[in-house]
């Protein structure tokens, strides 16, 4: 019986102002593609790629040196700040022709890159696609693991693929970046648009290391921003809930008026002002909330209408 020739892997990481420890980063890829191709495991011809968002600090100078020095290192740089997801999305698209199968990852090795074993362990059971599941957060602020707790639980009652711990470290082969590349949305939240492909899937839980250089690029107002992404690119949820509140408002108005005017009748002049005063202005904010909603919503449809490029690549290192 002929055994299968090894896969060519390419591992992609999108970086915005990685400068501090991009030379570490090629310095532990490098080694783990040399252990994986000595082992037999892939290809000689794996690589790695960045796909550089638009940094403002010299994070391309340097990965054009170290392009010079490791032929394995690729690299696009998208023509301007686009956001993660989109340089994410560039860099699978950029190694589809590169490689048999692709892995994505942070830049920050916050990813344990041991589990890339796990990874090919699981491809070699006949798996096309495995998304990574976080076995904890590891070191985060308080704030950021309460919320990020609160994200994963309103997008399971909303029915987002998204699942608890979800990250964008994935493996996937050539047929599933294929059919990536047939989604035409611009508001994309790529963990969800992985699952929604449909291929034989399962998870990979790794490790979150400690961020040995630099800083985390994400804030709370683009973490919010995702959230929101997220939750109207997978769900229209939150226009039924909507429609639930107004049916509900509309039953509790019937039991307010049989009330004013049983005690019109009663009293002679109704009373209550406060709870009128109360009513109107939850009504007043409920309505507020809801055009908000339903606006979200609008201006996605907005944007989709455009058909606008989602990004451009400037520079490519081959």
């Amino acid at each position: 019986m002929n055994t299968p020739a090894p896969e060519t892997l390419c591992i992609v990481m999108p970086c915005y102002n990685e400068s501090a420890g991009i030379r570490q980063t090629v310095q532990a890829v490098e080694a783990k593609l040399e252990a994986l191709i000595k082992a037999g495991r892939i290809s000689a011809t794996s690589c790695m790629l960045f796909a550089d968002d638009g940094s403002r600090d010299n994070t391309w100078a340097i990965i054009e040196e170290l392009h010079a020095q490791h032929p394995r290192v690729k690299a696009s740089a998208l023509a301007g700040n686009r956001g993660k997801e989109y340089a994410l999305f560039a860099g699978l698209m950029e190694a589809k022709e590169l490689a048999d199968i692709v892995i994505c990852m942070d830049a920050d090795l916050q990813h344990d890159i041991n589990a890339i074993d796990d990874f090919l362990d699981k491809r070699a059971e006949g798996y096309e696609l495995l998304y990574g599941l976080k076995k904890s957060r590891g070191k985060e602020p308080f704030i950021r693991k309460i919320t990020a707790q609160l994200f994963y639980k309103v997008m399971g009652m909303l029915g987002s693929p998204v699942l608890k711990g979800h990250a964008d470290y994935s493996l996937m082969t050539k047929q599933v970046l294929q059919a990536l590349s047939e989604y035409g949305e611009s508001n994309m939240m790529f963990r969800a648009l992985l699952r929604h492909t449909g291929f034989r899937q399962a998870p990979v839980y790794f490790d979150v290391l400690e961020r040995e250089q630099g800083e985390s690029k994400m804030s709370m107002r683009r973490l919010l921003g995702l959230s929101i992404n997220a939750i109207t690119s997978f769900s229209v949820a939150p226009l039924r809930l909507i429609a639930c509140l107004g049916l509900l408002i509309f039953i509790v108005s019937l039991f307010m008026v049989a009330w004013v005017v049983t005690d019109y009748f009663r009293l002679g002049t109704p009373n209550g002002w406060a709870t009128l005063t109360c009513s109107l202005w939850f009504l007043g904010g409920l309505g507020m909330m809801s055009l908000g909603i339903m606006g979200e919503y609008l201006g996605k449809m907005y944007m989709e209408t455009k058909k606008r490029p989602r990004y451009f690549i400037n520079k490519r290192l081959r």
